[in-house]
């Protein structure tokens, strides 16, 4: 299993120019990773989760976890 920490995909994104990224940045903080391909056909449909949002607190900020139409994992966010 890979492991990565948000610290280390700040940095990453704060390298590549993108400083919203970062915790205290000027005009907010907001990190948001996408698991969405729309190339991938997705047959099956999870109707407990499908439209879903699961918000949370964590360490970095609150949490934001979307679900799609199908019920897979579009995306996390983190402000």
């Amino acid at each position: 299993m890979a492991t990565i920490h948000v610290s280390e995909i700040q940095k990453i994104l704060a390298d590549r120019g993108e400083k919203d990224a970062l915790p205290w940045a000027w005009g907010g903080y907001f990190l948001e990773i996408r698991f969405d391909d729309p190339a991938r056909q997705i047959n099956t449909v999870d109707e407990e989760l499908k439209n879903k949002v699961i918000t949370t607190d964590c360490p970095y900020g609150i949490v934001t976890i979307l679900f799609d139409k199908n019920g897979e994992l579009q995306s996390i966010e983190i402000c």
